[in-house]
């Protein structure tokens, strides 16, 4: 019986060692730096957005699909005045309903969402830019913290203890 609880000893030491093993990979950890992710409230949101001010109005676009202008035509007026429209669903229908063309509407969706989409990505480079410039300056601080630290403080390699301490590889000099 003996022989059989010794046998079974080294097994169970070593199913204990894994087990910890495990156990430690399996932690979570924290974001590095201990820094939360920052998060965009919709009042931040609003302010980041581009305020759409349209030059030419949705009352001349529907003016101008009554009149028979092309789409394309329409388009490019659009484009020529740098018009941006903020337009909900019940103003597209309303605006389909006058007449305008769906090509014209389409256009004036996938424009603002164009907008939409330079305006945030400006953001996150302006983001991206600030967190590096806080890592160049906390490395700097760093740096200047640990400016007087010697890495080679017990001597230099290849001068060994029988000489003297020569701090930067000078030659030592007695006074």
């Amino acid at each position: 019986m003996k022989m059989i609880m010794l046998r079974r000893t080294p097994i169970l030491f070593l199913f204990l060692a894994l087990a910890l093993a495990l156990s430690a990979c399996a932690t979570t950890s924290a974001p590095p730096g201990g820094a939360a992710i920052a998060r965009l409230t919709p009042e931040a949101l609003a302010r980041l957005l581009p305020k759409p001010e349209p030059k030419l109005p949705p009352a001349e676009l529907a003016r101008l699909s009554q009149e028979g202008a092309a789409p394309q035509d329409i388009i490019a007026k659009i484009r020529q005045t740098g018009s941006s429209y903020a337009l909900s669903a019940a103003q597209l229908i309303e605006l389909h309903d006058q007449g305008v063309s769906t090509q014209v509407l389409d256009y004036i969706q996938s424009a603002r969402e164009q907008e939409l989409r330079a305006s945030l990505v400006d953001e996150i480079n302006q983001r991206e830019q600030r967190h590096a410039e806080e890592l160049k300056q906390q490395r700097e601080q760093e740096q200047q913290r640990s400016y007087n630290y010697d890495p080679w403080w017990p001597g230099y390699p290849g001068y060994g203890w029988p000489y003297p301490f020569r701090p930067y590889g000078g030659f030592y000099w007695r006074r």
